[in-house]
């Protein structure tokens, strides 16, 4: 680690950057800049000054930070969510890689049944309906089976293809749920523009507002900045 002192400018960069909370407050002027500046000095360990710390708060560009979330937002085409989804991990072993590949040959696609293999060196992943996961470890031996996680819901967001070529896209994403405490279990992109995020049943709707707030910026915030 270094020991060169950390300037005003760039701590308060880190605070905003890494709070989204902080950051949509300053964005929509809810938080006090003399209250935020305060915080900063009182929980850093580098001694900056109060009046350095204000400076560089009035001086960070926010309005550039909320463009570039009107943007991701605005690329947002449409939401939509399943609940009832269960993930299954599984060893990574031959006999598994089979069972796996006859069970996908009978789900139901057309009735719009999930089923989705993640797969690394030592496990494989199976998201899929609930009602079809003890099915699924039926066709396996026990001592496969490493676990399986329940009640989880499955959030579609389809966005403009070109959000994967945008720094900062799938990560405006996942700000947003966080910043509404919404835990996320899974998150994958299957492109183009198409991104899938597993969450807790019981934050389901709670993720769903979020994400479409967020799609609504354009016309909740466009004129202001």
């Amino acid at each position: 680690m270094s020991d060169q002192p950390v300037s005003a400018g760039e701590l308060v960069r880190r605070v905003i950057e890494r709070d989204g909370v902080v950051r949509n407050g300053l964005a929509r002027g809810l938080v006090n800049h003399r209250a935020l500046a305060r915080w900063i000095q009182e929980s850093s360990p580098a001694e900056v000054s109060f009046d350095a710390i204000l400076s560089a708060i009035r001086r960070y560009p926010i309005r550039q930070t909320s463009a570039k979330r009107q943007v991701h937002g605005r690329m947002i085409l449409k939401l939509s969510l399943k609940n009832k989804v269960a993930v299954v991990s599984l060893k990574n072993e031959r006999e598994v890689q089979t069972a796996v590949a006859r069970f996908s040959e009978e789900v139901n696609y057309a009735n719009g049944e999930t089923f989705r293999v993640a797969s690394s060196m030592e496990a494989v992943s199976v998201t899929l309906d609930a009602k079809n996961a003890g099915r699924l470890e039926s066709r396996v031996p026990k001592s496969s089976v490493l676990r399986r996680i329940e009640k989880l819901a499955e959030l579609v967001v389809t966005m403009e293809p070109e959000v994967e070529r945008m720094p900062g896209g799938i990560s405006t994403i996942a700000s947003e749920l966080a910043m509404n405490d919404v835990n996320i279990r899974q998150l994958t992109s299957v492109g183009p523009g198409r991104i899938l995020i597993l969450v807790d049943e019981k934050d389901a709707m709670e993720a769903y507002r979020a994400l479409e707030l967020l799609a609504e910026t354009r016309t909740k915030w466009g004129e202001r900045f």
